[in-house]
């Protein structure tokens, strides 16, 4: 749908890690469609990422700057996947880096962009905004819940009474239905915060500058976290809010999205096509968490005890992990399975996967990406938060919108095999088949995709937000 209130031109900057950049991925290309012309910011072993959006959109334009060093990082890696959760905040300080660069650009472009649309990582590109006399747009890879408790955790710093007790209880009376989490559950990124620390105060200082920022757009619908978009507007004080998910691609998803697997598609479909419908669990935890291999061991029990057939995606190692002790599936157990199951080392083709009519069930780390991707599939999700906005995300999940069950939680714990199994079995059993989170799950997705259709609430949020754009380059 062209845009006809003029052609903006827009920088769009994405976090590097996997999940983060596929959104704000899918977002420029629904801004591309719509008429705006699109600059993304990478560095060079970033841009393969990129594929899929340039295939389907030839004018976007690129803008590679070289990686930037820091200590805390191996050379030559460029992505969160390829690290250990630990380095998380280490990113966030390298891509501060990039200030100095991007400035100089946006000072020799003979047509600069009118706005930068960054992820909520980089709030230091508000005062980057401020200093070019632009306006910078956050855009969260986190639901409306999610980012509400970021930034309530960063505007308010709670701490506990007890620095040794990790199970001391954290309440948000600020945020709707007051959720309450131990202090082990909030962001670790958060928990290691010490006030006075530059590198604590930097990330602080940028979290504060999204609320700052011209708008907001989150990867989310409004019938899905209504009450806490409105919080986000009327309690967090966000000049503008948009709901613009959930975003993912109209078509089949890209054979090359986000990466590459173990096993082809078209093998893989080609099993997919034999199996009945609704018969399988998907097993997924996303593209940063490795399983110990005691985890790894707890999860393949479960799997053979169930009697379901599956697919697992099964993360291997990355740089910081010890060798030997992660990611290893047990020997005999892909033997044993042989012919009801299929074990993919690597990168998933995840929407592939879910949106197939045998898959019946999705065991996730409740990361938000996967969520709306379970969501839109229709799936019953098995709940397995890990860490940072996992917990929230089950929450809203299994608690608040009744689409999920509750099977495990926490990024160490090995599970007990033998519920896992049956929580597996259950999920995917025909006997079952007018279970309350199944009957839920399918109406949920059939709301999910009515909110990107045309007309729909996500649908018109989204032209909304390349009206203001507009406006902001006509304003120049």
């Amino acid at each position: 749908m062209p845009n006809s209130s003029g052609n903006a031109h827009i920088l769009v900057f994405p976090y590097p890690g996997q999940g983060h950049m596929i959104a704000l991925l899918d977002l420029a290309h629904k801004l591309a469609v719509r008429g705006l012309t699109i600059t993304v910011l990478v560095t060079p072993k970033n841009l393969p990422i990129l594929n899929p959006l340039l295939t389907k959109n030839p004018s976007t334009q690129t803008l590679v700057l070289p990686f930037p060093a820091h200590p805390e990082i191996p050379p030559g890696v460029e992505n969160l996947k390829d690290l250990p959760p630990t380095h998380f905040k280490f990113m966030i300080g390298a891509m501060a880096e990039l200030h100095d660069p991007l400035f100089q650009w946006f000072k020799s472009h003979p047509s600069p962009p009118a706005a930068i649309i960054s992820n909520f990582f980089l709030g230091w590109t508000n005062k980057l905004a401020i200093e070019l006399n632009i306006r910078r747009v956050v855009f969260s890879t986190s639901g409306a819940m999610g980012m509400a408790m970021i930034d309530h955790l960063w505007h308010d710093l709670p701490t506990r009474t007890d620095p040794n007790d990790p199970n001391e209880l954290v309440t948000f009376s600020k945020l709707p239905k007051s959720p309450t989490y131990p202090w082990w559950q909030l962001s670790p990124i958060f928990r290691t915060y010490k006030k006075g620390d530059p590198y604590s105060e930097f990330i602080r200082n940028g979290m504060v500058e999204n609320v700052a920022s011209y708008g907001i757009a989150i990867n989310t619908f409004s019938e899905f976290e209504s009450v806490y978009l409105d919080h986000m507007r009327y309690g967090l004080g966000y000049n503008k809010v948009w709901a613009v998910g959930p975003l993912l691609p109209e078509d089949a998803a890209p054979a090359e999205r986000g990466g590459s697997g173990s096993i082809e598609n078209a093998g893989l479909l080609s099993w997919l096509h034999t199996c009945p419908v609704r018969s399988i669990v998907y097993v997924c935890f996303g593209s940063q968490v490795v399983l110990t291999n005691k985890q790894m061991k707890g999860v393949a029990a479960a799997l053979e005890c169930s009697g379901a057939r599956f697919v697992w995606c099964a993360k291997q190692p990355t740089k910081g992990h010890v060798e030997g002790e992660y990611g290893v599936v047990p020997a005999g157990f892909e033997d044993r399975t042989a012919g009801r199951g299929v074990v993919i080392k690597g990168w998933a083709p995840q929407l592939l996967i879910l949106k197939h009519r045998a898959v019946g069930s999705f065991l996730t780390h409740c990361g938000w990406n996967s969520t709306l991707e379970g969501l839109m599939a229709g799936v019953v999700m098995l709940a397995w938060p890990m860490r940072a906005d996992q917990y929230i995300n089950a929450t809203l999940l299994v608690d608040q919108m009744k689409v999920a069950v509750r099977v495990c939680e926490g990024y160490g714990t090995v599970p007990n095999s033998a519920e896992l199994g049956r929580a597996m079995a259950e999920s995917v059993s025909e006997d079952r088949s007018e279970d309350p989170v199944r009957v839920r799950a399918t109406e949920m997705r059939k709301i999910a995709c009515d909110a990107v259709k045309e007309g729909g609430s996500s649908f018109k949020d989204l032209d909304s937000l390349v009206r203001d754009l507009c406006g902001l380059d006509l304003a120049q």
